[in-house]
């Protein structure tokens, strides 16, 4: 599997990472080049090359190691195209795979990761999309496939799971209900072998929960949206991050505008978003220390998801529900609310930061699995953070706890929930 790394692979460049050995370079662009701290959030690896063009001698042999590796990425990108067979699918997802771990571990920073990994991961669910399309063939009628998660939000890391949904056009046709039964069944497969791990919560179109045509859909939400249980919440949520992947692009913005609409026809659901979000716990004590685990496997470390990066997601997407932004990406959506005036410049680039380093901390963690052996769990020893990283990690939950007063006060007001 392509996710099934070996730790040799990354040994070395782990140590040197831990021993800031090879990343001064990011120091000397953050010294010689006036971008303040953008240098840790290029949008994409494009910008962060052309920067290093710009007359930095000093900066030549790291522009040339990522001109050399973005040239790799585009190669084995375009070989998609020629693949016949899954197999050859798995291979490419391996490499491009490495090749971004690689990158992390040469200083490349979060978003630009985010970007590359969903990019390439996009290209290869189109294609598996498209093989067993071909397999299948004739279509019935259109369809579009979705992401959810973090590959509806474009913050791919390392590991990955499905979370996925399938909508088509023509309802009410039991041939064409076990058609696209049997697609999804098919897709789901193939999706797992090429590397995308089945979803342990099951939200994937091979559950019926998580396919139908577009009518069914409508009719599956109006019932979701106004039955606020536990799991139709959980529903709901997962439907916020909802991103078109492949197929129609009509019929997926439709299924996409019908999502928004219902969330501000049902202020209601919003609400309960919201007091899920802003109770959510942040790995920080009373004295602003890292909450750790006191006993059992995980004793020190700390669930970087679960009281970090969850949060922190969970909040702003809340605030940008709330106030109509139908990006699904969390740094967009920060800035927009900057940008529209509901969050402070402070505010937003502290956001903006804590994103950084919660998501740094969360891939630091999933190559700390891959070099020990260990299964990914989220957690996450605050020792490997390398300098002032348990600072910065400190300060980032502070600034996710001020979000989350921001969002009791915007929703509940001051008089409590």
């Amino acid at each position: 599997m392509p996710t099934d790394y070996k730790s040799a692979d990354f040994s070395q460049l782990y140590r040197q990472f831990k021993s800031s050995v090879g990343i001064d370079d990011l120091v000397s662009l953050h010294s010689l080049v006036e971008v303040g701290d953008d240098y840790l959030c290029f949008p994409d690896l494009g910008e962060h090359i052309d920067l290093l063009a710009k007359g930095c001698a000093v900066l030549e042999k790291r522009r040339d190691f990522l001109q050399v590796r973005q040239a790799e990425i585009a190669k084995l990108v375009e070989r998609t195209a020629d693949v016949s067979g899954l197999d050859g699918l798995v291979e490419l997802h391996r490499r491009l795979n490495v090749v971004a771990i690689e990158l992390f571990l040469k200083g490349v920073g979060v978003m630009e990761i985010h970007a590359l990994i969903t990019s390439y991961r996009h290209r290869l669910t189109e294609k598996v999309i498209a093989l067993v399309s071909e397999r299948l063939a004739p279509l019935p009628c259109d369809f579009t496939w979705f992401n959810m998660g973090s590959d509806g939000r474009r913050e791919q890391t390392f590991f990955t799971d499905q979370d996925n949904a399938l909508v088509y056009e023509i309802d009410g046709s039991p041939e064409i209900d076990r058609y696209f039964e049997g697609f999804a069944k098919e897709v789901v497969t193939a999706l797992d072998q090429v590397g995308f791990a089945l979803c342990t919560g099951n939200i994937m179109p091979s559950n019926p929960d998580w396919r139908g045509s577009l009518h069914e859909w409508h009719r599956k939400m109006d019932r979701i949206f106004h039955d606020q249980s536990q799991d139709n919440l959980l529903q709901v949520i997962i439907l916020m991050d909802v991103a078109y992947s492949a197929g129609s692009v009509t019929l997926g913005q439709q299924m996409i505008d019908k999502v928004h609409q219902m969330i501000r026809d049902n202020f209601g659901a919003l609400m309960v978003m919201a007091r899920s979000a802003v109770l959510s716990n942040v790995a920080l004590t009373m004295f602003n220390k890292l909450r750790l685990e006191k006993s059992g496997d995980h004793q020190g470390m700390f669930n970087v998801k679960l009281y970090g990066w969850a949060p922190l997601i969970m909040t702003a997407r809340v605030f940008a529900l709330k106030y109509g932004d139908t990006d699904t990406n969390t740094v967009v959506r920060i800035k927009n609310l900057e940008a529209q005036n509901h969050f402070d410049a402070d505010l937003s680039r502290n956001l903006q930061k804590a994103y950084r380093i919660l998501a740094h901390a969360k891939m630091v963690s999933q190559v700390e699995a891959i070099v020990t052996g260990r299964k990914y769990d989220y957690f996450l020893d605050p020792e490997t953070l390398r300098g002032d990283g348990q600072a910065e990690l400190r300060r980032a939950l502070v600034s996710v706890e001020a979000l989350q007063k921001l969002a009791y006060n915007s929703f509940f007001g001051s008089g409590g929930m």
